[in-house]
This record gives C-alpha cells, sequence and structure tokens, in this order.
C-alpha cells in the first residue's frame, strides 16, 4: 500500500486516486473526475455507501477498471487514516 497525505484529510493513493474527506462525504478524484460517496461516521471508520453503477458528479460514468477497485482504493487511504471503514452497496 501506497498512499501519500497531500493535505489534513486528502491523500493520493498509488493508483493516482485522490481520496479526500468532507463532512459526511469522501469525494474521490481520479483523472480530474470526482466521485462523491456519502458516508455516516462511525466509532472505527465511516459506513461508505457504493452505488452498483457509480457515475462521477459531472454525469460521467466509472469505467469499470475504475469502478472494480474503487472500495480497496478507499479503504486503504481510510486505514493510512488510522479508520476501519465499512462499505454498503446502494441501487
Amino acid at each position: 500500500m501506497t498512499v501519500q497525505a497531500l493535505q489534513p484529510r486528502e491523500a493520493r493513493h498509488h493508483t493516482g486516486a485522490i481520496v479526500r474527506s468532507r463532512r459526511f462525504a469522501t469525494q474521490f478524484e481520479m483523472d480530474g473526475h470526482v466521485l462523491t460517496l456519502g458516508v455516516e461516521p462511525g466509532v472505527r471508520g465511516g459506513l461508505y455507501y457504493l452505488p452498483s453503477t457509480p457515475t462521477f458528479d459531472d454525469g460521467t460514468p466509472v469505467p469499470r477498471e475504475i469502478a472494480a477497485g474503487l472500495q480497496s482504493v478507499i479503504e486503504e487511504v481510510e486505514r493510512f487514516w488510522g479508520h476501519w471503514p465499512e462499505f454498503r452497496a446502494t441501487l
């Protein structure tokens, strides 16, 4: 796992993805596109809601290869910050 802190609550994953924490949301950025995910705060980490067919905030579909690694990238960055996230799929 290679994660580099960029700012407080923002980090770059070795895949090139940037993950930043916002209040009750996390932004996943890749190739200039941002995907905002809802997160419920938890004791050890947040509960993430991952859409079954993710779409970037600008309406662009998330490529299949990026969508397939979305959870693992977020999990590695969250663990870098000392959190243990949980994930739920949404329709």
